[in-house]
């Protein structure tokens, strides 16, 4: 029998495909050709209702001329032009320019970075002061919305990895409980972008969500934490709680 098509999975892509719009808007075309590679990702391999896929490809198709006509986008790749109804082309197109962009990068970051290791094991505790160092100057590129540069500095290194999605998170939680909610969003999401299976995280981004009783946004973001692990037991119980809490409205 075949899985029942969700329109959920549809407003999740929509949901991405704003944000694109957001970073567009603020000219942080990285971090905006980032969420419409997913966007367009998600869209080729997820089933949806005809109607909610004609109505995503349309609203794909504008955003695609409005980031081409954009002038941060042309001041950085020249003109281009997306084809209309052809995720796979744009895609393609998509994930060769951000590895280009992704290596000169981390080619021009590595002399500064070896540089700064040398500079740190003057100290004493060398290892643990040049892991702090290169941490702390990675959230500083990524709260400046230049991930490529953050991910050039980390690279596979697992700890250094780690010791940025406990930052984000941990401010995340902070702002969350301070009443700060787009600021604690905003900090989720910064650590999605290093960490895009962790399911907590979109926990995280639920829970706040339900401070401003936004059920729907809550919702939206706990199934993608279950769709990453659909034996995450605190998500389950926090997507029946919002359900409740959205149908007793």
């Amino acid at each position: 029998m075949a899985e029942p098509l969700k329109r959920e999975d549809a407003a999740v892509i929509q949901k991405k495909l704003d944000e694109a719009k957001r970073h567009l808007k603020r000219q942080n075309v990285y971090s905006c050709l980032h969420c419409f590679k997913e966007v367009l990702e998600k869209t080729m391999h997820t089933k949806m209702l005809p109607a909610d896929q004609k109505q995503l490809n349309n609203d794909i198709n504008v955003f695609q001329q409005d980031l081409a006509a954009s002038k941060a986008f042309k001041e950085m790749y020249g003109p281009v032009t997306f084809r209309d109804n052809d995720a796979k082309t744009a895609l393609d197109f998509l994930k060769q320019i951000l590895q280009v962009e992704e290596e000169e990068i981390s080619s021009q970051l590595e002399e500064s970075i070896r540089q700064d290791i040398d500079d740190a094991t003057v100290n004493n505790d060398a290892s643990e002061s040049a892991h702090e160092m290169l941490v702390q100057k990675a959230k500083e590129f990524i709260d400046n919305g230049a991930f490529a540069k953050a991910k050039a500095i980390l690279g596979e290194d697992t700890e250094m990895n780690y010791l940025i999605l406990q930052l984000c998170n941990t401010k995340g939680i902070a702002y969350r409980k301070a009443g700060n909610i787009n600021d604690a969003i905003a900090e989720f999401r910064k650590a999605l972008v290093f960490h895009p299976e962790d399911e907590g995280l979109y926990y995280n981004i639920a829970r706040a969500y339900l401070e401003r009783k936004e059920w729907q946004d809550a919702e939206e973001a706990i199934l993608q934490g279950l769709d990453i692990n659909p034996e995450f037991a605190e998500g389950k119980a926090l997507l029946s709680y919002v359900r409740k809490q959205n149908a007793a409205e």
